[in-house]
């Protein structure tokens, strides 16, 4: 029985021996899997760095870009306001001009009409005088022939 004890006992620590060397075979690569996790957390840490870093330039770009908005839509506002006011006043214009317009296209008409009265004024004038001239003429040379003479000037024509 002791032998039989001992074999089992002989039994027991081959078994444990070899449980001992299979976690020590597991162990023992430990200590590098541990460094490369050490070392990817290290890179994963700067890669989380760069992304923060990252991530405040593009809230700093985007502050920036929402005060740009901001001004812009201000601009545009204001040049729209801007905008509607000067095509009024255009529009104002555009009436003052075309009520010029009518007033200066009316006014020349006025005058045409004038000018042609004035004409007919100056024309009856000239003939009255002519026929007065004659008459005189015809009173101070008793024997003279004036029937040949008329006031048309056919001679300022030819020139």
């Amino acid at each position: 029985m002791a032998q039989e004890a001992r074999e089992e006992v002989n039994k027991r620590l081959h078994e444990v021996a070899q449980s001992q060397a299979e976690l020590l075979g597991e162990v023992v690569p430990l200590p590098s899997k541990i460094a490369d996790l050490e070392a990817a957390t290290v890179t994963s840490k700067t890669y989380q760095k760069k992304l923060e870093d990252q991530c405040v330039d593009q809230e700093q770009t985007l502050g920036k870009t929402e005060v740009a908005l901001a001004d812009k839509t201000d601009e545009c506002s204001r040049l729209t306001t801007e905008n509607t006011s000067l095509q009024a006043k255009v529009q104002e214009l555009i009436s003052a001009l075309a009520s010029k317009d009518q007033e200066m296209t009316a006014q020349a008409a006025n005058f045409k009409v004038a000018e042609e009265k004035l004409l007919r004024e100056a024309a009856t004038s000239f003939a009255e005088g002519f026929a007065e001239a004659l008459v005189q003429a015809a009173c101070a040379n008793p024997g003279i022939d004036v029937s040949g003479c008329c006031p048309e000037a056919k001679w300022l024509m030819k020139k």
